[in-house]
């Protein structure tokens, strides 16, 4: 009994913590483009504004997991769930351009560290383990499901004022699920040490070290989908949220589908994945990731062909159950394959190569749309991602043919 509550005990932190990072997420690229619409921003400058918040985790993701290796993660998850709590609150009170863009810099940084953190935290309790990844997957789906809904509402009866103060309430649960992380590792992790000021000067070493792994190639083909993957995210974080505006809907409404309707079936998808027998082959388990994948994007680049809430609200469940089923591969994927002392390094490179997609995505997209319109971007931006999956799938039957990733 006692194994079961340490267990327990060990594990509901981590999935507290995912539930409200990931999410926040989620909840700012509601409210951001809300606000930025507010003001008046062009398409042009809220692409820069969304891309923006992804800038510092592909410049020092892989820092920020050799940080979670060397210093444990949960002193680095503590100290970047505060900030998480204390930025938001400062956009209604410098609604400038370059302080958004700043803002959402440390913000977004701030959420990908304790993301990152949940990650290595599960990385370390199980390696490779497709079921805890799934655990961790359906808290970020509970937290997807609760949020934006809240979050939405907050603006619909307060403004900007409830739309960013919800979002720091939120952030709360993160601050308190990362203190509750208990001191001690999980199973046998590797040595963790005290902060040194030298610690905050990220190292080429480190950076060739982690870019050497992709020479693996499960984890560089993961880390590819992951970015395709991440990417076509940006698009609906970004500009399908303005698109849901110009059809008229509510925050309320919005909160509704980019939350409730993406997360519900997602949580399901996670589910699925955490309660059937580990799927314990990494061919099966990349198949899986490229097909759901593939249709994920089919259903996000053909929104335009839908204007009315229930169509949408429909369309991005289905999305969500295909998302939900392909993240805890994602994760056991990389957990697996790379070394056990590297863990938030291998975290790091994967969430570099998603936060360049992030960075990129929402710019591009919003020159798109200054040239030929909301509706045919989203057209062009999923011929390009389906074109990404293409590519990849040729590299994969080249590693398998190679015998490089086995049964």
């Amino acid at each position: 009994m006692s194994a079961k509550i340490s267990a327990f005990r060990q594990q509901w932190p981590i999935y507290g913590a995912g539930l409200f990072s990931n999410s926040n997420i989620t909840i700012s690229s509601i409210i951001v483009p809300l606000w930025a619409i507010y003001l008046g921003v062009s398409p042009w400058l809220i692409g820069i504004l969304l891309g923006a918040r992804h800038l510092p985790g592909l410049l020092f993701a892989i820092h920020g997991g050799v940080l979670l290796d060397r210093l444990g993660a949960r002193p680095v998850m503590i100290t970047f769930a505060a900030v998480a709590v204390a930025v938001p609150i400062l956009f209604p009170v410098m609604p400038w351009v370059w302080a958004m863009i700043v803002l959402q810099m440390v913000w977004g940084f701030a959420t990908t560290m304790t993301w990152m953190g949940a990650q290595t935290c599960v990385s370390q309790l199980m390696r490779g383990s497709t079921r805890h990844a799934a655990r961790l997957s359906v808290s970020v789906r509970i937290g997807m499901l609760i949020g934006p809904p809240f979050a939405g509402w907050a603006w619909d009866v307060w403004g900007p004022w409830g739309g960013f103060g919800s979002i720091s309430i939120w952030a709360l649960g993160l601050l308190v699920s990362c203190l509750a992380i208990p001191k001690l590792g999980f199973g046998d992790p590797q040595p963790v040490r005290r902060f040194r000021v030298n610690d905050m000067i990220p190292r080429g070493s480190d950076y060739l070290a982690a870019l050497r792994m992709m020479t693996i190639p499960a984890i560089a083909i993961c880390v590819y989908l992951s970015a395709i993957r991440i990417g076509s995210y940006s698009v609906q974080e970004s500009f399908y949220i303005v698109y849901l505006k110009e059809v008229g809907l509510s925050g309320g409404d919005i909160g509704l589908i980019a939350g409730t309707g993406h997360s519900l079936l997602g949580a399901a998808g996670a589910l699925m994945v955490g309660l059937a027998p580990q799927i314990r082959s990494i061919r099966r388990q990349l198949y899986m990731f490229l097909f759901t994948l593939g249709l994920a994007i089919i259903l996000l680049s053909i929104s335009p062909l839908m204007n009315t809430f229930w169509p949408l609200f429909a369309a991005l469940m289905l999305r969500g159950l295909l998302l939900g089923l392909n993240q805890p591969l994602m994760i056991s994927i990389i957990a697996g394959a790379a070394p056990s002392n590297v863990q938030g390094q291998s975290v790091g490179l994967r969430t570099t190569a998603n936060r360049a997609a992030a960075t990129v995505v929402p710019v591009a997209m919003g020159g798109m749309v200054e040239v030929i319109g909301i509706e045919y971007s989203f057209y062009a931006m999923g011929a390009l991602m389906l074109a990404g999956c293409f590519w990849v799938w040729i590299l994969m039957l080249r590693a398998f043919a190679r015998g490089e990733i086995a049964d």
